[in-house]
């Protein structure tokens, strides 16, 4: 074997084709790289989503449950004062009293609940009260369902087929209001950062107060 062959067989790669192969391995690696990091943060984007979409089901959810179980039973607050079954405050806190109250251990309790909904800091809030008829430390629990709700509004349709923005109606003539009075239909408006502004109506299925 002639000494030209010989080191023709041992002879390698030189640097520019070293430069061009590891330029070629970058390339294809940044593209990989890039196509990872796409696949991953529409992975996140789609997960954040579905949990927006979850909470957002869920606050509706609880909301129907609650509403539709309105009962006609007017309560006394922590000052001893009279308030109606269903009481919209000024600033749009929505309070009233609810059956099919959950008793999974058979206590001897109420199946009636005081619940409300307000807006706090952007967020949608549930609070409930451990009894019907408050005193001055009766604890009340907050949950917060949704988050980045700019805006809350409801309207109330009335025996008259008439919508309202308040409830109770005071009573034309007399200047008075029944505190036992329920509107038929609840109209929830509401308004947050992801979603825009959204609208539910809930139709009350039940009035008949309990124990």
């Amino acid at each position: 074997m002639s000494a030209t062959i010989q080191q023709h067989r041992m002879r390698g790669f030189t640097l520019l084709e070293l430069m061009v192969a590891i330029a070629i391995f970058v390339i294809f690696s940044a593209m990989a790289y890039g196509g990872l990091m796409t696949v991953l943060n529409s992975r996140a984007d789609i997960e954040e989503s579905l949990d927006d979409t979850r909470s957002l089901q869920m606050a509706l959810f609880r909301l129907e449950q609650d509403i539709e179980q309105i009962r006609a039973r007017a309560i006394r607050d922590e000052f001893g004062d009279p308030r109606p079954a269903v009481f919209l405050t000024d600033t749009q806190d929505l309070e009233f009293t609810r059956g099919g109250r959950r008793n999974p251990m058979n206590l001897s309790v109420s199946s009636l609940e005081r619940v409300a909904y307000g807006l706090e800091d952007e967020e949608l809030i549930r609070y409930s009260w451990a009894q019907l008829d408050r005193v001055q430390d009766t604890q009340v629990s907050e949950v917060v369902l949704l988050d980045d709700v700019i805006s809350l509004q409801w309207r109330f349709l009335d025996g008259q087929k008439e919508w309202t923005e308040q409830w109770p109606v005071p009573d034309p003539t007399t200047g008075g209001t029944d505190l036992a009075a329920t509107p038929q239909v609840i109209e929830l408006r509401f308004e947050t950062r992801r979603w825009g502004e959204l609208r539910a109506l809930y139709r009350i299925t039940t009035t008949e107060t309990s124990t």
